[in-house]
């Protein structure tokens, strides 16, 4: 029997955190490899610094185009306390705020209906967004089945 999970939109209090990520303007269809080899770079360069990721890994978007299918975006990894800029990788802050958040459940292409939630719950509220962030829970690299997947997705509000 398969349970159906409903997506719930959430009011919380964002608690700032510090990233170290790389950044691209890239078509939608070329976004698997860009993390795959994004995210290895960024925790290799971290290690290597003696730094310590904090959770995990992470998406911050900062612009969708549907018409052109293309996003500005930063793969983006969280470290744990304060850190010196590091050639080749951006040092994003994003301060504690106030946020959207829903989990999703199942396949990145299945997450429409969690953003259209959330767009609409923003909508109704009156609130605008300044960043978006995909908090991704599974790997899948490791988890095969798209069903299983689970991510965080967080609007971090103005």
């Amino acid at each position: 029997m398969t349970t159906i999970t409903k997506s719930e939109v959430k009011e919380i209090i964002w608690p700032g955190k510090t990233y170290l990520t790389i950044r691209i303007r890239r078509q939608f269809d070329t976004l698997s490899d860009f993390f795959k080899d994004s995210y290895a770079a960024i925790y290799g360069t971290i290690y290597k610094n003696g730094l310590q990721a904090s959770e995990p890994p992470c998406a911050i978007y900062y612009s969708v185009n549907e018409t052109e299918k293309e996003v500005d975006l930063a793969a983006a990894i969280p470290v744990q306390g304060p850190f010196a800029e590091i050639k080749g990788f951006e040092k994003v802050e994003i301060p504690s705020s106030k946020a959207l958040t829903i989990t999703h459940h199942g396949s990145y292409e299945s997450m429409g209906a969690d953003y259209t939630l959330m767009e609409k719950y923003m909508a109704e509220h009156g609130l605008k967004k300044k960043w978006m962030i995909e908090e991704y829970l599974s790997d899948p690299a490791v988890e095969k089945d798209p069903a299983n997947l689970k991510t965080n997705i967080y609007f971090i509000l103005e």
